[in-house]
């Protein structure tokens, strides 16, 4: 078969989109269900805080000594270029321990009396749109994990504790597939699926404008938490149309509030309330 100048350049494109077709196709992969909540519980008595995606470790070690302190962030549940796995190890001194660094992990698996527990999730390398830094701190012999400002803010404030550096990204929506709730990264406001602060949640660190997501299919917005130093207007039409309501508080409706399930896009503010209309 004899070639021309146009069937080479087309074999060559052919090729070349077979290239780089699989890495785009998996990145329109990756959708809400594919990312997870992070539990994260804590045990008084020996200071260790356990994080997991699973529900039924969740389940059993909150009945064993451990507290449940609610979601600490989302990590994805497979990986791609742009994503890193979260190691977990059982240190000597019975801590769990997280490390992205994978020279950290095989250098901690090969010191006697600690074990190698495999991956917890996977974090974005770099910040993205949608994510905050899971921050790494330690007190003594015991290591924390938060992607809470605040809570980062507060735990530096103790004697002896230093921030160890940022351990990766983690999300501030995704899956909560065992009912978490309570802690929310990154300290922002955050819609609820359903009345006091309960189901489904999603942080709102910027204006947003709207999503299908949360117009009955699958949920409305029936509560809303606001830190203080936080200012949010409410709308009943998508791209802040419609009637607008200004909260700078936390907000649980009750019986015949008209904003119930009607909220449909949110102004945010922070430092400053919204600007009055004139």
């Amino acid at each position: 078969m004899r070639f021309t100048k146009l069937t080479w350049f087309a074999a060559a494109a052919f090729c070349a989109l077979s290239f780089f077709a699989p890495t785009v196709i998996n990145a329109q992969l990756f959708g809400k269900s594919d990312y997870t909540a992070l539990y994260r519980l804590h045990n008084a008595q020996s200071g260790d805080h356990l994080y997991t995606t699973t529900c039924d470790e969740k389940n059993n070690v909150a009945g064993s000594g451990y507290a449940f302190e609610g979601v600490n962030g989302y990590v994805a549940t497979r990986q791609n270029r742009r994503l890193v796995p979260l190691h977990r190890l059982v240190l000597s001194n019975g801590e769990h321990f997280y490390t992205t660094n994978d020279q950290e992990m095989r250098n901690l698996s090969q010191t006697a009396g600690n074990r190698y527990e495999g991956i917890t999730g996977y974090l974005s390398s770099n910040q993205q749109r949608g994510t905050v830094p899971l921050y790494r701190l330690v007190n003594g012999g015991n290591h924390f994990y938060t992607a809470n400002e605040q809570e980062k803010n507060s735990f530096l404030q103790a004697a002896g504790s230093q921030l160890e550096g940022i351990t990766g990204y983690v999300w501030t929506s995704g899956a909560d597939n065992c009912g978490g709730g309570a802690v929310i990264p990154g300290n922002f406001p955050v819609i609820y699926a359903q009345s006091n602060f309960q189901g489904p949640a999603q942080a709102v660190e910027r204006d947003w404008a709207g999503n299908k997501d949360w117009e009955g299919k699958p949920h409305l917005i029936r509560s809303i938490r606001v830190p203080q130093g936080w200012y949010l207007v409410l709308y009943e039409k998508r791209n802040f149309g419609g009637k607008s309501y200004n909260l700078n508080g936390d907000w649980s409706p009750q019986q015949g509030d008209y904003w119930n399930g009607r909220i449909r896009s949110i102004k945010v503010y922070q430092g400053n309330p919204p600007p009055q209309p004139r």
